[in-house]
């Protein structure tokens, strides 16, 4: 009876350790960020920055971020351009991103931080600001991009791997500007299409072109694909997309992960948002160059994945094996106390 005590209070520690270390890892985000909404906001119930500029205005908005941790934290702030991401939705999260070759007036170029790495005490707030010096034109339409602030995470060592990994938690905040009430109609255009992989698989690739400064609201596409004789091989359908102004979409058209064959495709779309629409017929060409390339790393990256999958399943079930053949062996014990008893 003793040992199955032991046992119980050895495995009630382990799942105690293990909600602990979930809850800290929730508990290290530890701050919030808050627009501060200036007067030209134009709704002044929204979060986020939807502001009504004039040419060459220059203005500062105020972004405030409380640290609710219990130690002092540093906070990397950035300007980003909206971009729209393969899912059809709106990113304002893309440092990276480069600008549209449709984008006139990127966020990047009008909106500066005066301090890239905030300092903030536990327990306390910082307000900073942002500064906006607008074009000497005046445009129609959006400019939309984001304030991107990310905690600093100190490295942590890796013992497994002798490697530094760095944890990053980060909020955005939208920021809207406009001058004019003119309306703006979506333009689209079909960019690019080319052989490629998404996620480890092979997929047609149809690049998007929103080249007008509006976002595209509940847009539907339809894609499909044939080879030279004219045999469908592929279609897609998405519903309920969005766009962000001057930006371009990757439309995946996933090809179930099956190697590509060289030779002459066309691909066919038809989109429509709200009362608009568009239709598109291009030729493309998969060369064998890209067949050997492409069909060689999805093998390779699909079978990383699976041996990395493989390797969280195998501690999963040796775990478990350990704790029943562990109960296992404590109810034959008790069964032969209990007999010679």
């Amino acid at each position: 009876m003793k040992l199955l005590k032991l046992f119980l209070v050895i495995l009630l520690v382990f799942l105690f350790s293990i909600e602990e270390a979930t809850a800290a890892t929730g508990e290290r985000v530890g701050y919030s960020i808050r627009a501060i909404i200036p007067e030209n906001q134009i709704d002044k119930k929204q979060t986020y920055f939807d502001l009504w500029m004039e040419p060459e205005q220059e203005q500062e908005i105020f972004v405030d971020i409380f640290n609710s941790s219990n130690e002092d934290a540093e906070f990397s702030v950035q300007v980003t351009n909206a971009t729209t991401n393969r899912n059809g939705l709106i990113d304002y999260s893309n440092v990276d991103a480069i600008a549209d070759d449709s984008l006139a007036y990127p966020m990047t170029d009008i909106a500066a931080v005066r301090d890239e790495v905030i300092h903030v005490p536990a327990g306390k707030s910082r307000t900073f600001p942002i500064t906006l010096v607008m074009p000497k034109e005046e445009f129609d339409g959006i400019i939309l991009g984001g304030i991107h602030v990310e905690k600093v995470m100190e490295e942590e060592a890796d013992d497994t791997q002798g490697v530094q990994l760095k944890n990053k938690y980060a909020y955005v905040l939208g920021l809207q500007l406009r001058e004019t009430d003119t309306e703006m109609e979506p333009n689209l255009h079909l960019k690019d299409v080319r052989p490629d992989l998404v996620n480890y698989r092979t997929a047609i690739i149809a690049t998007i072109q929103n080249s007008e400064p509006v976002i595209v609201n509940n847009l539907n596409v339809t894609a499909t694909v044939h080879d030279s004789s004219g045999e469908e091989l592929k279609t897609v359908q998405a519903e309920n997309y969005r766009m962000a102004p001057n930006s371009t979409m990757d439309f995946p058209i996933d090809w179930d992960n099956k190697g590509f064959d060289p030779g002459l495709y066309s691909l066919t779309i038809q989109a429509s948002a709200e009362h608009q629409e568009w239709e598109w017929e291009e030729s493309f060409e998969i060369k064998s160059e890209e067949v050997e390339e492409l069909n060689d790393q999805a093998v390779k990256d699909v079978q990383t994945e699976k041996n990395g999958e493989n390797i969280y399943t195998s501690y999963i079930i040796g775990g478990l094996t350990g704790i029943i053949l562990v109960l296992i062996g404590v109810i034959i014990y008790m069964r032969m106390k209990w007999k010679k008893a």
